[in-house]
């Protein structure tokens, strides 16, 4: 059985109190996780509000665009088949914990396991998502990373996902497909690109 990081909601405080993104508490919640974290089934935490599981959730950018995936019905996660995800990312397992860099070591093997890319570029953490709308979000928080590149980049699992790249400027039409998670990130997306900021 899959054991997977977690922390009581509880412990999160005001942090987890309103949906959306939230920045400059990213190295709070760390140390709570360092701290107060728990490994636990993830049948049982799958359905249990009172913690929260972390993922790292990490949007592939290239220009102008950003890397967007659609869950087919052989995905893992049956509440979000069909939707549009500008994030890849999973769930923190035991073996992540190996020289204390949990996050990291969760995050690249998220990125290697589900897309293909023939460069890694700059990744940036940009805020913790929150979202207690619906089943999923309620039991999940997710810590926001961008990561730059330059060259291709396509799906691994092509039975659970397709893949391409979305125009920026597009995101916010899309946006009604989207995952609830990719929703809350496309303003910061949009006006990162706007800004110049990317």
């Amino acid at each position: 059985m899959e054991n997977v990081l977690a922390v009581k909601t509880s412990l999160l405080g005001d942090i987890v109190s309103a949906n959306g993104l939230i920045t400059g508490r990213e190295e709070e919640v760390m140390e709570l996780i360092s701290t107060h974290g728990e490994f636990l089934p993830r049948p049982a935490a799958e359905v249990d509000p009172s913690y929260k599981q972390i993922i790292p959730y990490v949007t592939i950018l290239r220009d102008d665009q950003a890397f967007a995936t659609r869950r087919l019905n052989k995905g893992g996660e049956s509440r979000l088949h069909g939707l549009v995800s500008l994030g890849v990312g999973g769930h923190i397992n035991q073996t992540d914990e190996k020289d204390g860099d949990w996050l990291m070591n969760c995050l690249r093997r998220e990125v290697e396991e589900e897309v293909n890319m023939s460069h890694f570029g700059t990744l940036t953490l940009r805020g913790l998502i929150n979202d207690n709308s619906n089943d999923v979000g309620s039991v999940h928080l997710g810590f926001f990373f961008t990561l730059t590149t330059t060259g291709d980049v396509s799906v691994r699992e092509t039975e659970k996902l397709e893949g391409g790249f979305l125009p920026l400027s597009s995101l916010a039409e899309t946006a009604p497909q989207m995952e609830t998670w990719s929703q809350i990130i496309t303003p910061e997306l949009t006006e990162l690109w706007t800004t110049g900021r990317l």
